[in-house]
C-alpha cells in the first residue's frame, strides 16, 4: 500500500511546496496504529510525500498533512497544519473540533484555538495566514469538500464525516501556551471516529 499511494500522489506534491518548511520537519514512521476508532488487520504507515508532506494509509483511511511554522516571520506561538483525509470504507467516520488537538512531549494536549481566538488574533497570525495561503502554499489536491473549522465568513462547521465518497481538506491552527513552540516531538491526534495520531516534530 505504501509503494502505491506513493505512486499516486508523489507526482502531485513537488514544486512550490520544496521551499515551505522552515522549523518543523517530517518524520516517517514504519508503523503507527490509528488509536481507538476502528482496526485493521495490518498497522497503517506513515510515509514522507516530499520535503514537507506527509502521508498516511490504513485499511480504512487515507490521510495527508502539510505543517508550518515560522518563528522568524511571525508570531512563534502559532502552528498551522493543512490537513487532508479520504475514508476508504462506506461507513462515516465523524470527528469535531474537539476531537483533533496537539498532544506535546510531556503528555499534555494543546487543543485547536477557538474560532473567537481566530477572529480575535487575525493582526498576529496575519503573516502565518499568508504564507500557509499565499505563494508559500499549494493545496493539497483531490478534495472536493473543505474542512472549515475556522471561517473569515459563512457558517462554522461543527461535525465533519469522513468516508470513501468524498475527501475533506482544511487547516487547523494551535498556539503554543508558552508562546512559542519548544524542539521536540508532537502528536497531531483527531479522536472521534478516525483515531488518527500524527508524528510532528519540531527542531
Amino acid at each position: 500500500m505504501q509503494s502505491c499511494l506513493r505512486r499516486m500522489w508523489s507526482g502531485r506534491f513537488s514544486g512550490g511546496w520544496l521551499g515551505v518548511l522552515a522549523i518543523v520537519s517530517l518524520v516517517a514512521i514504519p508503523s503507527v496504529v490509528g488509536v481507538g476508532a476502528h482496526e485493521c488487520p495490518e498497522p497503517g504507515r506513515w510515509f514522507p510525500m516530499n520535503l514537507v508532506t506527509t502521508g498516511y494509509g490504513d485499511c480504512h483511511l487515507q490521510s495527508w498533512a502539510a505543517r508550518y511554522y515560522f518563528p522568524d516571520d511571525h508570531d512563534p506561538r502559532w502552528l498551522a497544519i493543512e490537513l487532508a483525509m479520504h475514508g476508504q470504507v462506506p461507513e462515516p467516520m465523524t470527528f469535531r473540533p474537539e476531537d483533533v488537538y496537539i498532544e506535546q512531549p510531556n503528555g499534555s494536549r494543546i487543543p485547536l484555538v477557538s474560532q473567537r481566538t481566530y477572529r480575535q488574533q487575525r493582526s498576529s497570525m496575519a503573516p502565518l495566514l499568508l504564507q500557509v495561503r499565499g505563494g508559500a502554499n499549494r493545496s493539497l489536491p483531490g478534495c472536493g469538500h473543505r474542512l472549515r473549522f475556522f471561517v473569515d465568513d459563512g457558517i462554522r462547521q461543527q461535525l465533519v464525516d469522513v468516508n470513501q465518497h468524498q475527501c475533506v481538506q482544511g487547516y487547523l491552527y494551535f498556539a503554543a501556551p508558552t508562546g512559542r513552540w519548544e524542539s521536540g516531538t508532537y502528536v497531531l491526534a483527531v479522536d472521534g471516529d478516525v483515531g488518527l495520531r500524527m508524528p510532528v516534530v519540531i527542531e
